[in-house]
């Protein structure tokens, strides 16, 4: 638990200082424990190479009666004892097991490292005389364990046995020295390595504490502000870029919401007025007012306002729904029955529908986009409208065509905002409430389809594409009825 909170308690800068000078510890020692060894290992390997050469060179002095010659360097001894010698005629050595009787020029290392006795520096043999004991170098108690090797030559006087020795000192104070400028320097290194890691993930961190000061400045009513972008480019870059991306999106998103809550509420307080003010004139006025009039406007406005009020509602509706796939339904049969529910219009209606079209959908909200695209078109049509549902390039097209004004194509995007209105000059009255082709637009989108006003010779031309979810062209339903083509 202490852990965890102290955890808690560090920063990462930190954090990463002690993870990096752990790591950087571990390793020194580990390294460390291997060069000392490998140090030590090496030096061992010199002297026993040193120690056979020795040997080799006082069997072939022994054998051939010069006696044993003096190792230039001094580090090396060798003495020569007697085979048969009893163990009490001898001076006295270190119990070293004998070496087994080999061929004279070859030498054999031991196994064991054992202190030398006490005796007096070796001296070579006088000529003429048979090579005996060497005595060893006074006062070697006190010195370091010996490295020793032994060799049996046959001479004359009989078999003598050669033990070179040479002590072990120069090799611990090698290692020694070495393991003191590790043990040393590694503290130096340790806090040469936390500084600059200290120091390098503190100016590494520094663009994330910009960008937390900055983002702390932001609210629901400023979103104006963005975040600083370093120049490193690194993965602190991207993330300032990803913020500043999203930051644009929830911008732009709020001042959609704000501006579409004013417009609502003007929408809403325009019918709410033009219902309130006849009322208030005939109750002012109750002998001159014509009753039936004021309620036939009475009842054209709650109309208007109903529609206001219903193509708010699914605004929001759509607004807050999570995109999901939706069922399989049949989209001719849907276009069909909605075609024939609607009340017959004065511009002639011309409906051609490809059978057995099927969509993954919602089918209120497709119902919804038709009624507003049908809507749309008789509102400007002069004589007639046209439907058409057919399939294309793996789509179901949806094609609305009417022979009215037409749209300018600098207006083609701003007709899908909503509250959106071109001609601004008609009375609110005769015209729609701006969110008709905005709702055709958003449930487009939940669709994952597309909607385009295209190029026609007269008037407005819209196509909605949507995925198909089975192939078409079976002229059946999924319930396995055929679906109707309207004409009329």
């Amino acid at each position: 638990m202490r852990d965890r909170l102290l955890r808690r308690r560090l920063s990462i800068r930190g954090r990463t200082t002690i993870t990096a000078t752990t790591i950087v510890a571990l390793a020194v020692v580990a390294i460390g424990a291997l060069l000392v060894g490998y140090l030590n290992g090496r030096l061992n390997q010199e002297l026993d190479a040193a120690l056979q050469e020795q040997l080799s060179a006082a069997s072939a002095s022994v054998v051939a009666g010069s006696g044993i010659p003096e190792e230039p360097s001094g580090t090396v001894w060798v003495r020569a004892i007697p085979s048969g010698d009893p163990a009490g005629s001898r001076p006295a050595l270190p119990d070293v097991d004998p070496a087994p009787v080999s061929p004279p020029t070859t030498g054999q290392l031991a196994d064991t490292i054992e202190p030398l006795s006490p005796a007096d520096p070796p001296a070579p043999v006088p000529p003429g005389e048979q090579p005996g004991p060497r005595p060893i170098p006074a006062g070697a108690e006190t010195m370091a364990p010996l490295r020793t090797a032994t060799a049996t030559v046959a001479t004359p006087t009989g078999n003598q046995t050669l033990i070179a020795s040479a002590s072990t000192r120069s090799v611990q104070r090698a290692t020694e020295a070495a393991a003191t400028g590790l043990l040393f320097g590694m503290p130096v290194l340790l806090a040469v390595v936390a500084t600059l890691t200290w120091f390098s993930t503190g100016r590494a961190l520094r663009p994330v504490e910009a960008i937390r000061h900055e983002f702390t400045r932001l609210s629901a009513q400023d979103l104006r502000g963005r975040m600083p972008v370093p120049a490193s480019g690194d993965e602190i870059a991207r993330l300032a870029l990803t913020l500043n991306d999203t930051l644009d999106r929830l911008d732009d998103s709020v001042r959609r919401q704000r501006r579409f809550v004013a417009d609502a509420s003007h929408e809403l307080r325009s019918p709410l007025a033009a219902l309130r003010t006849p009322l208030e004139v005939a109750q002012a006025h109750p002998n001159h007012a014509h009753w039936p009039s004021i309620a036939e406007g009475t009842l054209q406005d709650l109309d208007r306002l109903e529609r206001l009020t219903s193509d708010l509602l699914a605004l929001a509706r759509i607004d807050g729904t999570t995109p999901v796939p939706g069922d399989e339904l049949d989209l001719s049969s849907l276009t069909a029955d909605t075609v024939a529910r609607r009340a017959p219009a004065e511009p002639e209606r011309v409906v051609e529908i490809e059978p057995g079209i099927v969509v993954r959908g919602h089918r209120t909200h497709l119902a919804r986009l038709i009624t507003n695209l049908l809507d749309n078109a008789e509102a400007h049509a002069e004589h007639q409208v046209a439907l058409r549902l057919r399939t294309e390039d793996g789509c179901a097209r949806l094609d609305v065509v009417d022979d009215g004004p037409g749209i300018p194509a600098e207006f083609r995007d701003q007709v899908f905002e909503r509250f959106a209105r071109l001609d601004t000059a008609r009375a609110r009255e005769q015209g729609g409430s701006g969110l008709g082709l905005a709702l055709v637009r958003e449930i487009v989108d939940m669709h994952r389809g597309s909607v385009v006003i295209n190029d026609s010779g007269r008037g407005a031309h819209f196509t909605a594409r949507f995925p198909l979810s089975a192939p078409s062209g079976s002229g059946k339903r999924p319930d396995g009825d055929t679906a109707p083509a309207h004409e009329s």
